[in-house]
């Protein structure tokens, strides 16, 4: 059998490595994110790439989501026109 040049690489990748569903507790952690939630739609816009990186930052310090704060600032825009 001929051996490709990475195969010894992905044996040892695969003998460390351990399937996530094998330990309970990191299991039980584990919650459904907004990509399975059916009440959510994932979506895209171009933004200019320093609105972007600014707006990451002071979600950050903030301690929130940058979906949050699409859906917040979206719901007020909504909102304002009706």
């Amino acid at each position: 059998m001929a051996r490709g040049k990475f195969d010894e690489l992905v044996r040892a990748r695969n003998k460390n490595q351990v399937p996530s569903n094998s330990d309970p507790a990191r299991r039980s952690a584990t919650v459904a994110g907004k990509r399975s939630d059916v009440d959510y739609k994932q979506v895209s816009a171009y933004i200019r790439k320093d609105t972007h990186f600014k707006v990451k930052l002071a979600l950050l310090q903030e301690g929130r989501e940058f979906s949050e704060l699409v859906e917040e600032l979206l719901g007020e825009w909504v909102a304002s026109r009706t």
